[in-house]
């Protein structure tokens, strides 16, 4: 698969969130196929910050379903090409 220029900056972007969310944490740690607990040391309260600064920054609402199936930062990047793609109101 090949990544586009936005789906670099999306990455690059969520990258730098990481870093700046969790503890210890660097940009050069981060990258697409790291397991958010097991690579990055992401713990439940990491997560929960991590969510909220999701949230906060591309101004979308991640439910906690949703937030349990995110477990690599390919997976968060992914999610977040879609929600940025649904359409404004959110699904039925």
């Amino acid at each position: 698969m090949t990544s586009t220029a936005e789906e670099r900056e999306l990455l690059a972007e969520l990258r730098e969130l990481l870093a700046a969310t969790v503890e210890d944490l660097s940009v050069e740690e981060v990258v697409p196929d790291s397991s958010l607990k097991d690579d990055l040391g992401v713990d439940s309260l990491a997560m929960l910050e991590l969510i909220a600064a999701i949230e906060d920054r591309w101004q979308i609402e991640v439910s906690q379903e949703q937030a349990e199936q995110l477990t690599t930062v390919r997976q968060i990047a992914a999610h977040l090409a879609r929600s940025a793609a649904a359409p404004a109101g959110g699904t039925a």
